[in-house]
């Protein structure tokens, strides 16, 4: 008995950091260290981090191994991004390296969830308080929406909203809780939960209206569709629903994109739309200047790139021909020592900073997580299932961010990785946990 509370209480480590680790820093308590920001959810990530170890030293490393492709990948991805670092020396070389540290801080949730998460019930329980924090943020966007309670910019109904995470995370995380809903609806499984997850999801992911967020809960419903469908436990009722529930959000994000998305289509010569209102910043144009100076960046860097986080701050060889080719953007739209834009694309600034080499590994690390979720999920593994659509919906919401460390995505992303290499039983064990050995006893 004393076996299973601890490892009941090691596992619901994980669950409780929820709330910190999926919250904006502006609402986490905050601590300067030599230069370095500490956070609230840093200190809950280690606190995860350390429960691991006590799980791996209790009970074994034994279910580490399923998942050694993947670690393989990501030590090279991480061991290119320290190297890259020292590639051109500059002042601000302490804060890549910081960058690096918050990075691997974060990545390192993945090994942490295979040692915790050894039976369904560690799962379902992590499942139940990351849908109820999804339901809380997607009420909160709500109240923001209608004007009861104040945004970070102060009152502004009826525009997107963040509730109490941030654009794109807000998204990620509620559209992470609605694929959830709309697999075990798919698998006819966890109706109550279903429901919560869809309804908290489904309002966060409109009102975020993030359609990078969206493209990764669509792409997270395809993958359920396909492996429901060879499972045998999707019928027409449940296609129906899963069609009428991202018709619903995805109007909800049309609705207050739509305007946007009008603007983008006449920039590309499309269409013709009335002018834009915007301030220029972080609108479909200056996302496709930006992609289009990180393509440059590779360009000249292809190999190896031009190093950790410095297609942040080397914009200036780039200024003269980014005004030539979209010269009507601005001024505010383009880098500068003040508004330091980013390449504002995950994959597009891996290349940048890394070159050909960090990209292939970083689609490399994708790859194998899907690929490891993909087997289980094809077992009816729900963890498996699950797995695939959480890094489906990072990694469609990494196109509207850079490389960026110790937000909720980063989280999400290494999470989402840590289940698709987890081998969690289909069903609750009676007493051991799964995966122990002799280390356990």
């Amino acid at each position: 008995m004393a076996r299973l509370r601890a490892v009941d209480v090691l596992a619901l480590v994980a669950a409780a950091a929820i709330p910190l680790i999926f919250l904006h820093s502006r609402y986490q308590a905050h601590l300067a260290v030599r230069g370095v920001d500490v956070y609230s959810s840093d200190l809950a990530v280690v606190v995860v981090l350390v429960a691991a170890g006590i799980a791996g030293l209790r009970f074994g490393w034994e279910p580490l191994r399923r998942g050694r492709t993947l670690w393989l990948l990501a030590s090279a991805l991480f061991g290119l991004l320290l190297v890259s670092c020292f590639w051109r020396p500059v002042e601000t070389l302490g804060t890549h390296l910081t960058t690096w540290g918050k990075l691997v801080e974060y990545a390192l949730l993945a090994p942490a969830v295979v040692l915790l998460f050894r039976r369904a019930v560690d799962l379902d329980r992590f499942l139940v308080i990351f849908v109820g924090w999804a339901v809380a943020a997607g009420l909160w966007g709500g109240l923001m929406f209608f004007g009861l309670v104040d945004d970070p910019e102060g009152p502004r109904p009826g525009q997107r909203e963040v509730s109490f995470l941030g654009h794109q995370d807000y998204g990620s995380f509620t559209g992470a809780a609605l694929a959830l809903g709309l697999a075990a609806i798919a698998l006819g499984a966890r109706r109550r939960l279903a429901i919560a997850a869809v309804i908290g999801g489904g309002l966060g992911v409109a009102l975020d209206a993030s359609i990078f967020a969206y493209l990764g809960t669509f792409l997270a419903a395809i993958a359920i569709v396909v492996v429901t469908r060879r499972l045998g436990t999707l019928t027409l009722r449940r296609i129906v629903a899963l069609g009428a529930i991202l018709v619903v959000v995805g109007s909800g994000v049309f609705v207050l994109r739509g305007s946007d998305v009008s603007n983008y289509l006449s920039f590309l010569g499309v269409s013709h739309a009335p002018a834009s209102t915007d301030t220029g910043v972080q609108t479909g144009q200056q996302r496709t200047m930006l992609l289009w100076m990180g393509w440059e960046m590779w360009k000249d860097h292809p190999l190896l790139g031009l190093g950790l986080d410095r297609s942040n701050t080397d914009f200036e060889p780039y200024l003269a021909a980014l005004k030539r080719r979209f010269p009507n953007q601005p001024a505010q739209a383009y880098p500068s020592d003040r508004n330091p834009w980013g390449v504002q694309n995950y994959y597009v600034e891996l290349a940048a900073d890394t070159g050909i080499v960090g990209f292939l590994l970083g689609l490399a690390v994708f790859g194998i997580g899907l690929l490891l979720g993909a087997r289980q999920a094809f077992k009816s593994s729900f963890s498996g299932l699950i797995a695939i659509c959480w890094i489906l919906v990072a990694a469609g919401t990494w196109n509207a961010l850079g490389i960026v460390a110790g937000i909720p995505l980063d989280a999400l992303t290494w999470i989402g990785l840590g289940l698709a290499a987890a081998a969690i039983p289909i069903a609750a064990t009676a007493a051991e946990p799964a995966g122990t050995g002799s280390a356990a006893r």
